[in-house]
């Protein structure tokens, strides 16, 4: 799961030429539900202060935290 913290979802959406957020929801919203109501299986990443590349690298480093059994 990649997590990043609301601020930084907040800065990245708003980097965005499209919404990728149904105005209905607030980010704050979606960011309770998803640490409140989604299961913590497998690798949760925080992602704030990572470069696309940096979190690819990541995943696959620590690809044996990420598998579900």
């Amino acid at each position: 799961m990649l997590a990043p913290d609301l601020a930084a979802v907040e800065r990245r959406e708003r980097a965005r030429a499209k919404i990728g957020y149904p105005e209905e929801w607030t980010i704050a919203q979606l960011g309770e539900a998803l640490r409140g109501e989604t299961p913590r299986l497998g690798l949760w990443l925080d992602t704030s202060r990572q470069t696309p590349e940096e979190t690819v690298d990541e995943i696959f480093f620590r690809a044996a935290e990420a598998e579900v059994r």
